[in-house]
């Protein structure tokens, strides 16, 4: 009986609008939280979409530059430029090595015959775009190289063939070892090394801080060289910053690293609005859920009067209208995680795939506790606010 009184015009527009906008709302918002998670695990050139805008800087080389009229070089003065730039978080400057270095293979490892000149560098290792053992200290027994993706390209698809050596896999590199010859400061050495990985934005040679601090106490001349090459890292939404940038420094960057940031700014931002107006559309219809409340309450004012002197508790009455609407939410939380999976599966990943995108997938569980807390935060609300008014009612 109390079910009917409190609920005989449940079929109002008001309600209908709440449902519907709930279910809009919901719906809105745990698709744009699951498309987040799963543009994340989407990686391009094992880097993060959604990570820092990582580039390498360069200064332009000119004729000036050919004469020996201007330098490369990234004087301390440039360094501190770029730190003082509000855009950019984070500043990194290369390490060289100040020695000659040469490589070749160790014999009966697999690699054909070789001997190349090749150069060392470092960089912090908060910024490398690739997980590898990446220790070294003088105990260890070889010295973890990180070659450019594009090197062994080039090897394979230019000079392999053009001087009838056979091509060399990735997995062939990695697992031989290589001889590192070194000379400086009237020493010479050889030492053994190996390639741990493959990077695809930073175009050096790269191995250790550790061993580059090491090897130029060693070998070095003891000169103090200014970088020729700085790692920078950007906000994401300072394309437009780092663009005025290169025509203030005469930088050249790698524009793919600029077009990549863009990229991610627009996609993070339409799916901020996305997100933003889902959960504006949720605050509405918990609005019209509690307007609803107020207006079945208050158009059922001498009834429930009535029934609390007849002995109902206000506890009852509460209760009886908290699980009339909690039902409502469970079938509209229900139905909004349903239609989320059905156009993650179905739309989304469908198209991701015909277009030769893919998603490493990220779990439901966040998505779901939010749909859950979400359900909660109406229950609670609404709650307040019946307890509220019922109060009132049984006041007056």
């Amino acid at each position: 009986m109390l079910k009917k009184i409190l609920f005989r015009d449940s079929k109002n527009f008001q309600f209908i609008f709440a449902t519907a906008g709930a279910l809009i709302g919901l719906t809105a918002l745990l698709l744009s939280l699951q498309l987040i998670m799963d543009v994340q695990s989407f990686h391009s050139n094992e880097e993060e979409l959604f990570g820092p805008n990582s580039v390498v800087i360069q200064k332009k080389v000119t004729k000036l530059t050919s004469i020996g009229m201007n330098s490369t070089e990234f004087s301390p003065k440039d360094i501190q430029s770029l730190e003082d730039k509000e855009f950019i978080t984070d500043v990194a400057p290369f390490k060289s090595a100040d020695f000659k270095v040469g490589i070749s293979e160790v014999e009966g490892d697999g690699l054909p015959h070789f001997y190349a000149d090749m150069f060392f560098q470092a960089i912090p290792n908060r910024f490398m775009d690739i997980n590898v053992d990446w220790d070294w200290n003088e105990e260890s027994e070889f010295i973890p190289i990180v070659l450019p993706r594009d090197f062994i390209m080039i090897i394979n698809y230019g000079f392999a063939q053009s001087q009838g050596m056979n091509q060399i896999s990735e997995e062939l590199l990695m697992a031989a070892r290589l001889t590192i010859y070194i000379d400086g400061n009237g020493k010479k050495t050889q030492m053994i090394g190996r390639v741990v990985g493959f990077s695809h934005k930073i175009s050096s040679i790269l191995v250790p801080e550790a061993f580059l601090t090491h090897a130029n106490g060693i070998y070095g001349n003891g000169q103090i060289k200014n970088p020729s090459r700085v790692f920078i890292t950007t906000k994401d939404d300072s394309y437009g910053e780092l663009d005025d940038l290169m025509d203030e420094m005469n930088l050249d960057i790698n524009k793919s690293a600029i077009d990549v940031a863009k990229i991610k700014t627009i996609i993070a931002v339409v799916i901020g609005i996305f997100g933003i107006a889902s959960v504006l559309i949720m605050l509405l219809s918990l609005l019209g859920f509690v307007q609803y409340s107020q207006l079945v309450l208050s158009k059922a004012s001498y009834e429930i009067k009535t029934l609390l002197r007849l002995g109902y508790s206000i506890k009852s009455i509460i209760n009886t209208f908290i699980k009339q609407l909690s039902i409502t939410f469970g079938i509209i939380t229900v139905s909004a995680i349903a239609i989320m999976f059905f156009v993650k599966i179905i739309v989304v990943n469908t198209w991701l795939e015909d277009n030769g995108i893919n998603t490493e997938g990220s779990s439901l569980t966040t998505t779901i506790a939010v749909a859950i807390l979400c359900f909660g935060l109406f229950i609670v609300s609404n709650y307040l606010n019946i307890k509220k008014t019922v109060n009132k009612l049984g006041d007056a």
